[in-house]
């Protein structure tokens, strides 16, 4: 019955918007997407009737393959009037009063929104506007930051903001736009800053920003828009901030970016995007920041961080990434943060990160990589925080960490650990922080914490400790450091009644069997 309703309220939407297209007409009915309202309200009813009869078991299913392919063409027709409803109620928004006397700034205060002659500033925001700009309102036409901020706007009109020529900063952020006008912001030849995140845009027009040809920063974040013309950016030469996150892009064009040769800035974030264009960013030399975390992607394509030289900060995590192709990240000589927590990343290697001389910062936690080889990080010496925790790391060989003499922090938490090279931590003398909780632990090598000479915080908890007489050296360790020990002591999972002990307690005469303990080869106690 659900799509019987749907249905229904889509020929309601046709009967209200062809009233005459609906009347019978032998000859001169006008076709709209290759169908006309007629056939439209036919195709309705045959569905409903059909949907009832399958209900029934009258008929086969594959009856009605060819009724719901001819309904997506009423779906189409139903999403171009919405669109030009839309159009229209912006044609009939009002337009406010553009000011150049000598009075106008006094005689803007008059109106509600607040104006300072002093910093040039028109402020309407907070005014509860729903439908419309304030009709009383004069704006002086050398206005330079206009605020219409935090308002209930659905539409404005296409000369909303003609001849305000001087205006640098406009904000429109969380109103419910849904559609901007083509047109809207032609005469902005100065503007700097656009404003028009947490909206309900739809799609933009491929022209709507060829005259701002002097933007810095565009932020279109928080809207609904499930794509982006191929050109709307091109005549954006001096943007160098553009933010496009919390949308529902599906997918970019290679060439979008391609004339943003001084961005800086771009944000992706938190879009359904699940494959990127070859080289779509190679354009962009100058830029230092790249979000593309909450996504979809799952494959880095050859080349798609190339021409990146400035790059400072990427942001891949929570997308479903595989593997690391060779090489991709071979031009980001000066990067210095690289997230790719929350993928599935089953290998890394050496070759992943050898040209990464800068990094500072890597982050590949909540992946599913087993093993850590030998001189994987060599490539970056600069590095100071290595995040590794909650993989399925079981080995790390003994010189996986060469090269790291300025690493501080080093998670390697939420892993199948059961052992660690007794002389690993010796390539990290400046640690700081280190984390091997909740992994397999029953024991660590005599030693291994001994080469942590800086250490701060160490955290052990959450391991199945088995506090026989190899557990000594670690009870003894906590005895001297036990001010360094984060979150909770270890305790013990046995054996016996030594089982949610702390560790801390164990001594030589609760875990060894005295004499037999004194000689020269030791075994644990069972």
């Amino acid at each position: 019955m659900t799509h019987v309703r749907i249905l229904r309220g889509a020929v309601a939407l046709v009967v209200l918007f062809f009233p005459r297209g609906l009347e019978a007409q032998d000859d001169g009915e006008l076709p709209m997407c290759g169908i006309t309202a007629c056939q439209s309200l036919d195709l309705s009813k045959s569905f409903v009737e059909l949907t009832m009869a399958k209900m029934m078991r009258l008929i086969k299913p594959e009856a009605l393959e060819q009724v719901f392919h001819d309904m997506g063409k009423l779906e189409i027709l139903i999403r171009k009037v919405d669109d030009l409803d839309r159009d229209v109620k912006s044609l009939f928004q009002p337009v406010w009063p553009i000011s150049d006397v000598e009075e106008r700034w006094s005689m803007c205060a008059e109106g509600p929104c607040s104006c300072s002659q002093e910093t040039r500033t028109v402020s309407c925001w907070r005014l509860e506007l729903m439908y419309h700009v304030p009709r009383k309102q004069r704006i002086p036409y050398d206005t330079r930051i206009m605020d219409l901020g935090m308002n209930n706007l659905k539409f404005l009109h296409k000369n909303s903001f003609k001849r305000l020529t001087q205006l640098i900063e406009l904000d429109l952020n969380d109103n419910q736009l849904e559609l901007l006008p083509e047109s809207i912001f032609y005469d902005l030849e100065n503007l700097q800053h656009l404003k028009l995140h947490k909206n309900h845009l739809l799609y933009l027009y491929e022209d709507l920003f060829q005259d701002c040809r002097a933007v810095k920063t565009v932020d279109i974040s928080h809207n609904r828009l499930e794509g982006l013309p191929t050109n709307i950016f091109k005549k954006l030469l001096n943007l160098h901030t553009l933010h496009l996150s919390n949308n529902m892009i599906q997918g970019l064009s290679k060439e979008l970016f391609f004339d943003l040769e001084n961005l800086e800035d771009l944000d992706l974030s938190e879009n359904v995007i699940q494959e990127l264009p070859p080289f779509c960013f190679s354009k962009l030399h100058k830029l230092k920041l790249l979000k593309l975390h909450f996504n979809r992607i799952g494959r880095l394509p050859y080349g798609i961080f190339d021409g990146l030289y400035s790059l400072e900060s990427l942001y891949l995590q929570h997308n479903q990434i595989e593997s690391l192709p060779a090489h991709v990240f071979r031009e980001l000589g000066n990067l210095t943060v690289l997230e790719l927590t929350n993928n599935r990343i089953d290998h890394i290697s050496f070759r992943d990160f050898v040209t990464l001389g800068s990094l500072r910062s890597l982050f590949l936690g909540q992946n599913i990589i087993r093993k850590v080889s030998n001189k994987t990080f060599v490539g970056t010496p600069k590095l100071e925080k290595l995040h590794l925790f909650s993989n399925n790391i079981e080995v790390v060989e003994l010189a996986a960490f060469s090269g790291l003499n300025n690493l501080t922090w080093l998670l390697l938490n939420n892993n199948l650990l059961r052992d660690l090279p007794n002389e690993i931590f010796k390539r990290t003398p400046n640690l700081l922080r280190l984390q091997i909780d909740s992994n397999k632990f029953m024991k660590l090598p005599y030693g291994l914490l001994d080469n942590l000479e800086k250490v701060e915080q160490v955290k052990l908890s959450m391991n199945p400790w088995h506090c026989d007489c190899f557990i000594l050296y670690l009870t003894d360790w906590l005895h001297r450091n036990m001010d360094k020990i984060w979150d909770r002591p270890p305790k013990c999972r046995g054996p016996g009644d030594l089982g949610g002990r702390p560790v801390y307690d164990m001594s030589f005469n609760y875990v060894c069997d005295g004499q037999w303990a004194s000689m020269t080869n030791i075994k644990g106690r069972v």
